[in-house]
């Protein structure tokens, strides 16, 4: 009887607890796969934009890298050490090359340390000789960024639209139509 009474219980336990273990064991699986996909979106992101580091979905994947690798250590003390490169004032114009190489280094060393992160393993060198940004995007963003700064010294008062008068012989363009004042009638 007692083997019977032990199987029993055994058999109510499985009926009761299975479902919730295996509940459980879904969401726990599905938490894990969450936490992945978000980390690769973060990476991907910066793979995307890596070229473009001005673009808004790069600097907005770059603001949750510590959020998503926060449990590993070597993505965010590469994130530390890049951010604060970021934040450092600029140099000197002769300085400016080295600078900027420094800069892209650390970039790279960031994303390769996410890349190792997520299960993806590339050559530092390879992440920046790969990636492809067409020039004319580049030179459109400093087109754009110049007009604004031109825009906002207009509209704060710190630089004058020129305007220089055309008259007669010295102007490229004919003469504008000379409009006679209408006759009143009774004059």
């Amino acid at each position: 009887m007692q083997t019977e009474t032990w199987y029993a219980l055994a058999t109510l336990a499985a009926i009761a607890l299975g479902p919730i273990i295996a509940v459980l064991i879904t969401r726990v699986l599905d938490s894990s796969r969450e936490r992945r996909r978000r980390r690769m979106d973060v990476f991907r992101n910066l793979m995307q934009t890596r070229g473009v580091r001005l673009d808004p979905v790069h600097v907005a994947a770059l603001n949750v890298v510590e959020i998503e690798f926060y449990e590993d250590q070597k993505v965010r003390q590469a994130f530390q050490i890049y951010i604060q490169h970021l934040n450092s004032p600029m140099p000197a114009v002769e300085e400016h090359s080295r600078f900027f190489d420094q800069r892209s280094d650390l970039l790279l060393n960031l994303l390769s340390e996410m890349g190792t992160s997520v299960g993806l393993n590339f050559d530092k060198r390879d992440l920046e000789r790969l990636g492809y940004v067409p020039q004319a995007w580049d030179n459109d963003q400093s087109m754009q960024r110049r007009n604004m700064e031109l825009l906002g010294q207009l509209l704060s008062g710190q630089r004058a639209i020129p305007i220089a008068q055309f008259t007669g012989d010295k102007s490229p363009y004919p003469e504008p139509p000379r409009i006679e004042p209408p006759k009143v009638s009774g004059q």
